[in-house]
């Protein structure tokens, strides 16, 4: 694939990478940028270098709920406030499920929800080294499959979806940049 005319039909495209935990957002997003040459921007970073420290503190702190609202605040105006006319932004997994961002998102951008089953997750999750706030509630397997049956309501209202596979960054992003360019050109994006 020609990653110059791809980056072409993205003029002034903003895209989303949503999904739950431990799907590679972050990876995969960094990885596109790179190819694309476009700012990436992880949602949960920018909340942190906000609240001037991690979002585990916070939800210890404050809890799940006003964790929400920050979040929403920061995204919305992160996205509204940005310079760049072309972005990738990854967001956090509770992220997609607010109304506000998702309508904003659907207004300015392209959502790419990262899919993955269960099992996948809940392995990275175990050997991951990132502290996940919601990891102490959801702290089985059984536990972690209901809340991602339940975010699935709304992943599955982004444009495109991506089920993640077992594979280099490299080859994750050049699926993705192929999914992106189909859609693309699916709904005839002008050059």
């Amino acid at each position: 694939m020609n990653e110059i005319s791809l980056y072409k039909k993205l003029t002034a495209k903003k895209f989303f990478l949503v999904g739950f935990m431990a799907t590679g957002k972050t990876t995969v997003g960094k990885k596109l940028s790179y190819k694309l040459n476009i700012p990436f921007f992880d949602s949960d970073r920018e909340i942190e270098l906000a609240l001037g420290c991690s979002i585990n503190e916070y939800f210890k702190t404050h809890g799940e709920t006003k964790f929400r609202v920050i979040e929403e605040k920061i995204i919305i105006e992160k996205i509204n406030n940005n310079k760049d006319n072309d972005f990738i932004m990854s967001l956090g997994g509770g992220a997609y499920l607010n109304q506000n961002i998702r309508k904003l998102i659907n207004f300015v951008g392209i959502s790419i929800w990262l899919n993955g089953n269960i099992n996948v997750i809940y392995n990275r999750l175990k050997k991951s080294k990132n502290e996940r706030p919601l990891m102490i509630t959801y702290n089985t397997k059984e536990k972690l499959e209901r809340l991602l049956k339940e975010r699935m309501l709304y992943y599955q209202r982004a444009d495109i979806k991506v089920n993640i596979i077992n594979t280099s960054k490299e080859n994750m992003s050049n699926i993705l940049l192929k999914q992106i360019n189909e859609y693309m050109s699916m709904k005839n994006y002008e050059n």
